[in-house]
């Protein structure tokens, strides 16, 4: 070992920008870079000097938003078509696409706690952790994948928001296996 091969490390090619073109999803740990949903934003992920000063970060090049609320991550929107990072289910790389459909997404994660039907447009929701964590898929022409919401204390866990979609199903969920 060199006498300054300790310089060359990941660490001085690390994206100090707010927006990562890189970031990793979770959709099962509900782990967006290396923050868990619902925990303070990690140091190490290139958001989180953003988002101690602000409560957003919006990403339109990269395909998403980020929101704290409290100092901790509430919620990640992800626009699928310009989304350059990658979803990950269990460890591995999940592809999902603007050509992924409803029947893919429902054979990955199982049959939704509801799904909201409106003209054309559906969105399946899934509840996690005790209702705690929502992950919601949006099919806006009824079909491909547009649209992939994840947030703490979800739309479905206010009453008046089930009562709004017509929700028959009891509240809170059964517990679903990932």
């Amino acid at each position: 070992m060199g006498l300054f091969s300790f310089l060359n490390t990941d660490r001085q090619n690390f994206n100090v920008s707010a927006a990562d073109s890189r970031l990793s999803v979770d959709l099962a740990k509900f782990i967006i870079g290396s923050t868990p949903l619902g925990k303070e934003p990690w140091d190490g992920d290139s958001f989180a000097k953003h988002l101690e000063k602000e409560v957003t970060l919006k990403s339109d090049q990269y395909g998403y938003e980020l929101g704290v609320k409290n100092g901790k991550l509430d919620y990640a929107f992800f626009i699928i078509k310009d989304f350059k990072g990658n979803f990950l289910m269990k460890d591995k790389s999940l592809l999902l696409s603007s050509k992924t459909t409803r029947d893919e997404i429902i054979s990955i994660f199982g049959e939704p706690y509801w799904t909201d039907i409106d003209d054309s447009e559906i969105i399946l929701f899934y509840e996690f952790q005790e209702s705690t964590t929502e992950l919601q898929f949006e099919f806006p022409d009824g079909e491909h994948l547009e649209f992939i919401t994840l947030m703490k204390g979800g739309i479905l866990s206010k009453r008046e928001q089930r009562e709004s979609y017509g929700v028959t199903k009891p509240w809170p969920p059964e517990k679903r296996q990932q």
